[in-house]
C-alpha cells in the first residue's frame, strides 16, 4: 500500500455499557492515515472494547465510526475491510505458511495468479522468503507472528487491528518481533493501531500513544510527549517510572519552580499549561534524571541518604531517603556507582522536573 491510498479512520463520540459498568464514554478520535497508534492502558480501561467496536465483534450503544468519508460501524464485520492480529496468531495448522497468508485473498476470490503474486510480496515484507511451504508447527513464535501479520496486510485492508499479538512471546522474542512489526508498518505504510498494557511496547512502535484510563482518554500525544510531559497524575504514574512529590508551584519572571512542605526548592523544566502560581502539584522526576553527587547537600538543595541498590547489568536503581522531598529512586549507569553504597550520605541535582496537577 503506498502513502496515498492509506486511509484514515474517525471515531465519534463511541459509548458502550455493559451493564451498569460504561466501558466506554463518547471517546471520540481522528487516526491519521499510514499512522501506528497505540491504545495503552490497564486491564478493564476500555482499549479492548474499542478494537472490538471498530472490528464489529462488539456494538456500541451510540456513536460512528468513518474509514476516510465512508461510515463502516453499520457494516458487518466481513464487509468492514480490516486485517486482525490476535495474541494467538490464529493460524491454520493444517494449512501451509503460503495457504495461510492467501486465505483472506482466496475468500476475496482474488485471481490464482494475483493470490501467487501477493503472497510472494508479503513473504518477502515479512522476511520468510524459503519457508512459503512450512507449517506453522515448523515455526518460531516470532516466525509465526509475522505470518499472521503478513495475512492480515495481505488483502489490503483499510485498517489492521492488533490486539496484544505479543504478549505471548518470551521478553527476548518480544523484543526482536516489536522492532519487526514496527518496521513492516513503515514499508507497508498501513493505518495501524495497536493494544497493549505494556508501556515499552507503546514507547517503541508508536507513532502516537492514546493513553485510556476508565473508558476515557486521558492523554494522547507521542511517546516522547506522555513519557517527558504527562498531563495527568495518572499519566505520570502509568508512563515508566517517576518520582512524585508533593509541592505547590511558585513563577517568578517567567521562571516556574516546585517548592515542597520542607521548603526544597527545585526549578521545573515543564509545567501542564493551566497550572497558575500557587497550585498543587506533584513534581515529577524520573529515575535517570536524578543525578547523585558524593557529600551532602546540592545545587538543588537537597541531600539524601542511600537506603539500598539494586543492580540490573548496565543500570543500578538506588533507593534514597530525601532530606526534604521524601523517599526517592535513581537509577544510575552501572560505571558511575563506584563509591556509593547503602547508609551513605549523598547530594542530588535533578537534569529535569516536570508538574502536572494534584486534586
Amino acid at each position: 500500500m503506498s502513502p496515498e491510498q492509506a486511509r484514515p479512520v474517525r471515531l465519534a463520540n463511541l459509548h458502550k455499557r455493559f451493564g451498569g459498568f460504561v466501558a466506554l464514554e463518547n471517546l471520540s478520535l481522528d487516526i491519521e492515515a499510514g499512522e501506528f497508534l497505540t491504545f495503552l492502558g490497564p486491564s478493564g480501561c476500555g482499549k479492548t472494547t474499542t478494537l472490538k467496536i471498530v472490528a464489529g465483534l462488539l456494538t456500541q450503544e451510540s456513536g460512528e465510526i468513518y474509514f476516510g468519508e465512508r461510515r463502516i460501524d453499520t457494516l458487518p464485520p466481513s464487509r468492514r475491510n480490516i486485517g486482525l492480529v490476535f495474541q494467538n496468531y490464529a493460524l491454520f495448522p493444517h494449512m501451509t505458511v503460503r495457504e495461510n497468508i492467501a486465505f483472506g485473498l482466496r475468500m476475496r476470490r482474488w485471481p490464482a495468479a494475483r493470490q501467487a503474486e501477493r503472497v510472494e510480496e508479503m513473504l518477502a515484507l515479512v522476511r520468510l522468503q524459503g519457508m512459503g511451504n512450512r507449517k506453522p508447527e515448523q515455526l518460531s513464535g516470532g516466525q509465526q507472528q509475522r505470518v499472521a501479520v503478513a495475512r492480515a496486510l495481505a488483502f489490503s485492508p483499510d485498517l489492521v487491528l492488533l490486539d496484544e499479538p505479543l504478549s505471548n512471546l518470551d521478553a527476548k522474542l518480544r523484543e526482536e518481533v516489536r522492532l519487526d512489526l514496527r518496521n513492516i508498518q513503515r514499508q507497508s505504510h498501513q493505518t495501524t493501531v495497536f493494544v497493549t498494557h505494556d508501556q515499552i511496547e507503546a514507547l517503541v512502535m508508536s507513532d502516537r500513544i492514546v493513553l485510556m484510563n476508565s473508558g476515557r482518554i486521558e492523554q494522547i500525544g507521542s511517546p516522547q510527549m506522555l513519557y517527558d510531559e504527562p498531563a495527568t497524575e495518572f499519566a505520570a504514574r502509568f508512563v515508566g517510572a517517576n518520582n512524585l512529590v508533593p509541592a505547590r508551584l511558585e513563577v517568578v519572571n517567567g521562571e516556574a519552580a516546585a517548592r515542597t512542605g520542607s521548603d526544597v526548592h527545585v526549578r521545573l523544566n515543564t509545567v501542564v499549561p493551566g497550572l497558575a502560581d500557587g497550585a498543587d502539584i506533584w513534581m515529577c522526576v524520573r529515575p535517570e534524571n536524578i543525578h547523585i553527587i558524593t557529600g551532602e547537600g546540592s545545587s538543588d538543595g537537597s541531600g539524601a541518604t542511600v537506603l539500598d541498590m539494586i543492580f540490573q547489568g548496565t543500570t543500578v536503581l538506588v533507593d534514597l531517603e530525601s532530606d526534604g522531598l521524601g523517599s526517592l529512586r535513581a537509577e544510575v549507569p552501572a560505571r558511575h556507582v563506584a563509591g556509593i553504597a547503602a547508609g551513605q550520605r549523598v547530594g542530588l541535582t535533578f537534569a529535569a522536573a516536570h508538574a502536572v496537577p494534584r486534586s
